[in-house]
């Protein structure tokens, strides 16, 4: 039995990290599939027993459209898109109908509905329905294409751009607040990109970052929320706020489970509480994925590891460095083979050690001052074997380059400055 949890994109994000889901996800995959030929959208608990979790919702049944597109991203195998393609073409008609010509979705609710275990903080329905609307239709959209069914994947294309447009002039004020005013809220509307406005964006970040600077950046996301919270700041270049939330110990963050003996993710927050005492009794899970999300932004940005396209033919190695760190190690095991990127600073002096394997390409972005400060092997990037396309990003202090199958070392010297 498997649980798909609020956002069913928490339950999936893993799936990239691990390399002995394919199996367990495409069975689950056929699960789904079936439950959706009967009722068009999967349960909240499949398979369902006795009808137990029999209901569903935003969040929840649209793991029909989530768990395909997670195994297809990870390894770049279609054939979990075309075995569920028609599952997932009835679900999308299911939920079009539900959202409604303004492509606004304030159904498909349950007593699990909303921002799942928040704290304190309540989202707008709306808010939520409509930014997982919209990454339906954008992963259905890539999937398409990636079959070849090109009128669909540009009518889920155009739909996409409406709902993006729609939850703009829904849910985003003038001023860049975002209707309810939650850290959920901000973290979908930045992190999922739907914000059409670039001054609405912009101040939509301020904002944010003002909302969580109301709880001394303490998280109070849930289920759906979480998984776009450091993505968001991310998306805004914040990454230094990241970094504090991600490190914080005390109540309530990741690191105070940890603090507190966790060796496993906590379903709630609060599952034990700051005096000691045990969360509500009724349902406290103390190995429950869906705040483990977090990792998925740890391997991304700590590790530096991601796919620049479905599979990792080619990849993107951009390690963020910050929050106190010195060095990390990213390793993934692709269906190509062992991809990896090692960086380490001492004082001024970057390292990054990147593997990539055979038949595959990948961008390294090292943080530079300019590109005259990096080297590959000892050796100028203009005369290091294998590394081509060499530029620099001044907007991101970036020095950008591609490289082949491979092992390599580049080096940012200190500054002479």
């Amino acid at each position: 039995m498997v649980s798909v949890p609020g956002g069913s994109q928490a339950a999936t994000d893993g799936f990239k990290n691990l390399d002995v889901i394919l199996q367990f996800a495409g069975q689950n995959v056929v699960s789904l599939d079936d439950l959706t030929r009967l009722y068009n959208a999967s349960t909240a608990v499949v398979p369902s027993t006795n009808d137990m979790f029999s209901m569903s919702a935003v969040g929840w049944e649209d793991a029909i459209i989530t768990v395909p597109y997670a195994v297809w991203h990870a390894f770049g195998d279609t054939q979990v898109v075309t075995a569920n393609y028609a599952a997932m073409t009835k679900f999308i008609s299911y939920a079009r109908g539900t959202a409604g010509a303004d492509n606004l979705e304030t159904g498909r609710t349950s007593f699990f509905t909303g921002d799942w275990l928040h704290l304190d903080d309540p989202s707008d329905q709306g808010v939520i329905g409509t930014a997982i609307w919209a990454q339906d239709v954008k992963m259905m959209a890539e999937m398409a294409a990636s079959i070849g069914r090109a009128a669909d994947a540009t009518e889920y294309s155009d739909l996409y751009q409406r709902i993006r447009q729609a939850f703009t002039s829904a849910y985003v004020g003038a001023d860049g607040t975002v209707l309810g005013g939650s850290q959920t809220g901000y973290a979908l509307a930045i992190g999922m990109d739907l914000i059409t406005d670039a001054a609405r964006k912009r101040m939509a970040g301020e904002k944010f970052v003002a909302k969580l600077a109301q709880t001394q950046n303490h998280l109070r996301t849930g289920f759906i929320g979480t998984p776009w919270l450091l993505p968001a700041l991310t998306n805004i270049g914040r990454d230094d706020l990241a970094y504090v939330m991600l490190l914080k110990e005390d109540y309530p963050s990741w690191g105070y489970e940890i603090r507190n003996g966790a060796t496993t993710v906590w379903e709630r927050w609060n599952s034990i509480q700051p005096d000691g005492s045990f969360g509500p009794v009724d349902m406290n899970s103390f190995n429950h994925y869906a705040y483990g999300a977090v990792a998925d932004w740890m391997h991304q940005n700590i590790g530096g590891i991601q796919p620049a396209e479905a599979g990792y033919r080619t990849a993107i190695i951009r390690p963020r460095i910050g929050g106190m760190l010195t060095s990390a190690t990213g390793v993934l095991q692709t269906v190509y083979g062992r991809l990896s990127d090692a960086w380490q600073v001492s004082g001024d002096v970057l390292t990054m050690n990147v593997t990539v394997p055979v038949n595959t390409t990948a961008r390294v972005y090292v943080p530079s001052a300019d590109s005259n400060q990096v080297t590959e092997g000892g050796l100028p990037l203009s005369s290091a074997t294998g590394v081509k396309n060499v530029t620099y990003d001044a907007a991101a202090s970036m020095t950008v380059v591609t490289v082949g199958s491979g092992t390599y070392a580049f080096k940012r010297r200190a500054s002479s400055r």
